[in-house]
């Protein structure tokens, strides 16, 4: 039953693209838009066929979803232990908060000088724009779980002997997963919005190196081509994200 349910939500969440795909081809083939600035879908796929053979593909999906995996997973660490604690010691949160709250507005775009300065041209900087991009969605919505954290609930636990950490662990944490899980969402697709700016950094394969191939070369098919891939693989990741572990962790929360 859950397999069934998982294939029928998951196709339901494709009948839009697909139909936009469609009107996309529409489009172009009534010659609307110049098929030379924008091709069609049937132009880009056969570009990507010929510029990207299907081995080399593998390894631009590799090298972006491990740089997107490796950034997301050192925010997610950091957003959530830190968002934890500012929290739970209000102390500690109003010292923090302020120099995150400066920080947060930065786009990503705007720490490509400092990544290169601190890190080189190497994995480390690319890593880098996505953990900032990741982050801060994650610390935010960790927080802002934290604090609103209904204070009958912690009442009630300490008159059941729960105090310390303890009652941050068992009550506290449990009750601002909501928030958190908010967060992880926001933060994985940020990521995957940086993507491309990181891998400006010196990249050799990934699919933001696709779409600065594709400009230097002048091919816009191999620019949507990636630009496409970029979402899609963002979309399929959530939604997979979603269904087996927001909604198994948390079923008490998200509905079907």
């Amino acid at each position: 039953m859950k397999t069934s349910a998982f294939g029928r939500n998951l196709w339901l969440s494709w009948i839009g693209v697909i139909a936009l795909v469609v009107v996309w081809q529409v489009i172009v083939a009534l010659q609307v838009i110049n098929p030379r600035i924008f091709p069609g879908p049937i132009q880009v796929l056969e570009t990507a066929l010929t510029r990207v053979p299907v081995d080399e593909l593998f390894g631009h999906l590799r090298a972006s979803l491990l740089r997107v995996a490796s950034g997301f997973a050192l925010g997610a660490v950091l957003g959530i232990t830190v968002g934890i604690a500012t929290g739970w010691y209000r102390r500690l949160g109003k010292v923090v908060w302020a120099p995150l709250e400066l920080l947060r507005p930065i786009p990503p775009l705007a720490w490509i000088p400092l990544a290169l300065i601190w890190f080189g041209l190497g994995e480390e900087s690319k890593v880098f724009i996505i953990f900032l991009s990741a982050f801060f969605p994650i610390v935010t919505n960790t927080y802002k779980g934290m604090i609103q954290t209904d204070p009958v609930l912690l009442r009630a636990a300490q008159t059941l002997g729960l105090d310390g950490l303890r009652l941050l662990a068992r009550v506290a944490v449990p009750a601002a997963l909501p928030d958190i899980a908010t967060g992880l969402r926001i933060g994985w697709s940020l990521s995957f919005g940086s993507l491309v700016a990181a891998e400006i950094l010196a990249a050799r394969e990934g699919l933001g190196f696709l779409v600065m191939r594709g400009r230097e070369i002048g091919e816009v098919g191999l620019i949507v081509y990636a630009i496409i891939l970029i979402g899609i693989l963002n979309l399929v990741t959530d939604h997979l994200f979603y269904e087996f572990v927001l909604k198994r962790r948390l079923r008490w929360h998200f509905s079907s």
